[in-house]
This record gives C-alpha cells, sequence and structure tokens, in this order.
C-alpha cells in the first residue's frame, strides 16, 4: 500500500511540474512576429449538415487581416441549409468556393473525403483544416500560425481552441481535455520527440505545409480513420517532420458538443481511435488514471470507514494535489471553477465514455456518427 502512495503523489508531482513547464511554454510562444510576406492559404472547411454553425464561422475567417488565402467548403453530402448558406458567401466574394460531393466513396470517412477533395482543388502553399463550429475570434489568426511555421520550420501547427461550455455535463467534462492536452506531455518536446506515438494535434485547427501534406498523403493516406487528427499528426512524425501545439485561446474556439448525447457519442466515436483501437492500451490507459485520480477518493472514504487516521491523512494530501492540478488547469483554460470542485464525477464521466468506445468497437466494429455507420479500421 505505501508503493501505492508513493506512487499516486510521484505521479501527482510528475504531472503538476509538467503543467507549470507547459503554461510558461505555452505563454511564451504567444509571441509572434508579423509578416512582410504574406504566402497563399487554402482554408479547407469540411461540413455535413452544419447550418446551425457554418455561417459563423465563415463570419470569422471573412474578418481575417490576411488577404492572400482561399476559402474552400467542401459540403459533405448536407441534407440541410448548409449549401445554401454557403453560396451567399461564394457570390458575395471570390476567395470563397464551395464543392459539393454527391458520393462518398467506399473505405473513406466522410469527413476525410471532404478534405481530400479540399486539397486538390486548393493553391495555397499553406493548407489550413479547419471545422465547421470553429469560431475564428481574432483577426490576427492566421497569420500568427504562418508566423510560427516559419519560426518554427514546422510541418504541422495545431491551437488548442478555447473551449466553450453551456450546459451542466459539457462543464463537467469537457475541461478534461484540456487538462489532459496540457498536464501529461511536455509540449515542448512534441516537435523533437521522434516516435510517432508521441504525436498528436487537435482537429479543429491542422495547418500544413503543402508540399509535406502531398508528401504524407494527407487525409487519403488516413482515409478510412476516425480520428484524423491524432493520425495526421503520426504520419506526420513518421515522414521527420516537425509538429508544434500551441495556445490558440485568444485565436480560435469551439463549442464541441451542445447536449450530453451529443457529447457522449461523440466522444465514444472518437475515443478508442485515439488508443489506436488496442484493448490494451485502453485498459492500461483508465487503470492508470484510476490509480492515480481515482483511488485516492476511494481510500479517504476508507480510511473514514476503517477509521484509519494515517490513510486520511495521505489520501487527503494526494486529493489536495489533485484539485491543485485541476484548478491550475481549469483557471488557465478559462473553465467555470465550480465545477472544479466535482472533479470525480468527470473522472468517472470520462472512464465511461472510454469503456463505452470500446464496448461498441468490440460488439458493432464501429459507430453512429452524423446518420452514418463508421467502421473501425482493419489493419
Amino acid at each position: 500500500m505505501e508503493m501505492i502512495h508513493f506512487f499516486i503523489i510521484f505521479a501527482l508531482i510528475a504531472f503538476l511540474i509538467i503543467l507549470i513547464n507547459n503554461i510558461f511554454y505555452l505563454e511564451d510562444e504567444k509571441g509572434y512576429t508579423p509578416l512582410k510576406e504574406k504566402s497563399r492559404v487554402s482554408i479547407i472547411v469540411p461540413a455535413r449538415n452544419e447550418e446551425q454553425n457554418i455561417e459563423d464561422c465563415l463570419e470569422g475567417i471573412l474578418k481575417q487581416n490576411y488577404e492572400n488565402l482561399e476559402v474552400i467548403v467542401v459540403d459533405d453530402e448536407s441534407e440541410d441549409e448548409t449549401v445554401e448558406i454557403v453560396k451567399k458567401y461564394v457570390n458575395r466574394d471570390d476567395r470563397f468556393k464551395l464543392i459539393v460531393t454527391d458520393f462518398l466513396p467506399e473505405g473513406w470517412m466522410g469527413k476525410n473525403y471532404a478534405c481530400w477533395k479540399g486539397f486538390e482543388n486548393s493553391k495555397g502553399k499553406y493548407l489550413l483544416f479547419t471545422d465547421a463550429d470553429t469560431r475564428f475570434i481574432n483577426i490576427k489568426t492566421v497569420e500568427y500560425a504562418i508566423s510560427k511555421m516559419k519560426e518554427k520550420n514546422l510541418q504541422l501547427l495545431s491551437l488548442l481552441p478555447k473551449i466553450e461550455t453551456k450546459s451542466f455535463w459539457e462543464k463537467i467534462f469537457m475541461p478534461l481535455w484540456s487538462f489532459a492536452f496540457i498536464s501529461f506531455f511536455p509540449l515542448k518536446l512534441l516537435s523533437s520527440w521522434k516516435k510517432k506515438a508521441v504525436s498528436f494535434a487537435i482537429g479543429p485547427f491542422l495547418m500544413f505545409k503543402k508540399d509535406f501534406y502531398e508528401k504524407i498523403e494527407g487525409h487519403k493516406g488516413i482515409k478510412d480513420e476516425i480520428v484524423d487528427d491524432i493520425f495526421l499528426a503520426r504520419k506526420t512524425k513518421e515522414k521527420e517532420g516537425k509538429i508544434a501545439l500551441f495556445d490558440g485561446k485568444d485565436f480560435i474556439k469551439v463549442r464541441f458538443y451542445k447536449n450530453y448525447n451529443e457529447m457522449k457519442r461523440g466522444t465514444v466515436k472518437s475515443a478508442f481511435g485515439a488508443f489506436s483501437y488496442s484493448y490494451k492500451n485502453v485498459f492500461l490507459f483508465l487503470t492508470l488514471f484510476f490509480i492515480i485520480f481515482g483511488l485516492p477518493f476511494l481510500n479517504l472514504a476508507r480510511g473514514f470507514f476503517i477509521p484509519s487516521a494515517s490513510l486520511v491523512k495521505i489520501s487527503f494530501l494526494e486529493i489536495s494535489l489533485i484539485y491543485l492540478l485541476k484548478f491550475i488547469s481549469d483557471c488557465y483554460n478559462s473553465h467555470d471553477l465550480k465545477y472544479t470542485l466535482l472533479f470525480p464525477l468527470s473522472l468517472l464521466t470520462g472512464i465511461y465514455f472510454c469503456l463505452l468506445s470500446a464496448k461498441e468497437a468490440f460488439l458493432k466494429g464501429g459507430y453512429i456518427w452524423k446518420e452514418r455507420f463508421c467502421n473501425i479500421p482493419r489493419n
């Protein structure tokens, strides 16, 4: 038992050091050099039934102070008013293009095919893939990204968005995303660490050098993958490309899901793929995650029940470290601090979604998302 407590405290202190270092790193990288020469950028927006989101997305892009860009919206067989809304922008500004796909080739995920079609019709030196629910909240978002791409000689740049949450369950669960991204791995090492297993990006903002995207065959090379951002990052590392993940809270924001059911389906659809479709990886991660972040709460209750003053004291220390970590993360990422206290519920929700993702993969071989069945890739 003493070894477990030592392991938990050691892990929490390590995560605390990583978190603080990441915050300093992200703050340092917020500065950039204004561009004298602005290379052409192609912004590619895949859209399927996005009538509630697409207008706000395109308005933010329209306001960018970066003139040398084109915006390619690829409609993925939408059944709502998405196409009609996009046509208004095409008629209003010749930098906007609309591509309508009328079928999905076998073996492709819809989003991956839409992104690839966007690439095939692009003319930019840089490609920026973004989602229809992404909001560009700073007129210098594109300039910042291009400046950092050039400064760091990157092949792939991704921005951590400000995550908007409105409903109760969003406020409970979504801050775990931010927590995981900035607490578990030193982000400064992302570009220098060569192992492809240590590679990740986030879908709302993926900027590539176009020639490198072609080299790795972009979305075509991962056409059947459900979590395109992670697998594109791995392909980038495979070809010795440099990746960086910067703080984008001042540049973009996203409300990923609007209610519990949508959040559940979206997370379940993606979670198993994030673990490389490996039941062993899911089991190992959830076991470690529960030991470090869940066991102290059980031990505290057990210490009161036995009773055991020493168990209460050590568990209280561990829980204090957990809440310190979560508090710093939630403060930095501008989450509602009232919900920080409900971390045990956040933990259980995340574990439940991951287990459900693995279960559906095992029983059904895939997931339903946006009225389509997404098959688990078979390698």
